[in-house]
């Protein structure tokens, strides 16, 4: 009882202070819905027609924040009808000139999957490619996206021998250099273990480079360091063995340099040991 005299007669002194706080609140709170009605982007309204005609004026104009909006809505209205695919191929160019690369890689794949007879398909696999080698980071970094690049411009080439040649070609320039990158990242770790003076490691990861990616250009300097480790490592045979396959397999290919070291390397391993 005393509690509720002291709370009813905290009201009463204090009630008009209370009423305008309340007020206030309300108000903040009323303003805060207006606001976030207002700011809200509405759905694009229209037929599917109308609204796939809308998305590619937003493309042409480069609108493509609109133009993804729009072409979605046309995947829901009309999933099955012949622009679906079209719609799904320009969201995915729309994200990948936003430099969106991973949701493009998505929109791409759903066109291959959802659509894999349309004239986009192809187009669309080389482009899920193209977005990950976009993403693909410098050699010493996590090569995951290199490989998925790699695979998916492989599974382009394998899936669509009819595409036209120049995406033929531009898929196999890429594999070219995701290859020579992968080929980098093996290499580039070798010499890192040879400067934490660790030679076994080192060979191990400059063989991975021979195993994996022999026709890039790392490989020849690979296998002469090999050689080279080896004979410093006292193994004369390995060395043999290492040197006779870099004078078979990149001979042709080496530098001046690298032809000058392979000699002193036969010039040492000519003296009985």
């Amino acid at each position: 009882m005393f509690a509720r005299n002291i709370i009813k007669s905290f009201y009463v002194k204090h009630r008009r202070q209370i009423l305008l706080s309340a007020a206030l609140i309300f108000v903040i709170w009323g303003c805060g819905s207006s606001t976030d009605e207002l700011t809200k982007t509405p759905t694009p309204q229209g037929s599917a027609e109308q609204l796939f005609a809308e998305g590619k004026a937003d493309y042409a104009k480069q609108d493509y924040e609109e133009a993804i909006r729009v072409f979605d809505q046309v995947r829901i209205q009309a999933p099955a009808s012949p622009m679906a695919a079209e719609a799904t191929y320009l969201e995915g160019m729309s994200r990948f000139n936003q430099e969106m690369y991973a949701g493009s890689a998505q929109d791409f794949r759903a066109v291959r999957r959802s659509y894999p007879s349309s004239p986009y398909a192809a187009r669309a696999q080389y482009m899920v490619g193209e977005s990950y080698f976009q993403i693909s980071p410098q050699p010493l970094l996590d090569q995951s996206y290199s490989i998925l690049a790699l695979t998916e411009f492989e599974n382009f080439l394998h899936d669509y021998p009819n595409a036209s040649v120049t995406l033929a070609d531009s898929a196999q320039k890429r594999i070219v250099d995701i290859r020579d990158k992968l080929a980098e990242k093996y290499f580039l770790a070798a010499k890192l273990y040879e400067k934490l003076d660790a030679p076994k490691s080192a060979i191990i990861y400059y063989q991975r480079v021979l195993d994996n990616f022999y026709d890039t250009p790392p490989a020849t300097e690979s296998q002469l360091r090999i050689a080279e480790i080896d004979l410093d490592l006292k193994k004369y045979d390995d060395a043999r063995k290492a040197l006779a396959n870099f004078d078979t397999k990149y001979l042709q290919l080496a530098s001046p340099s690298e032809r000058k070291r392979a000699l002193e390397l036969h010039s040492k391993l000519s003296v009985p040991q």
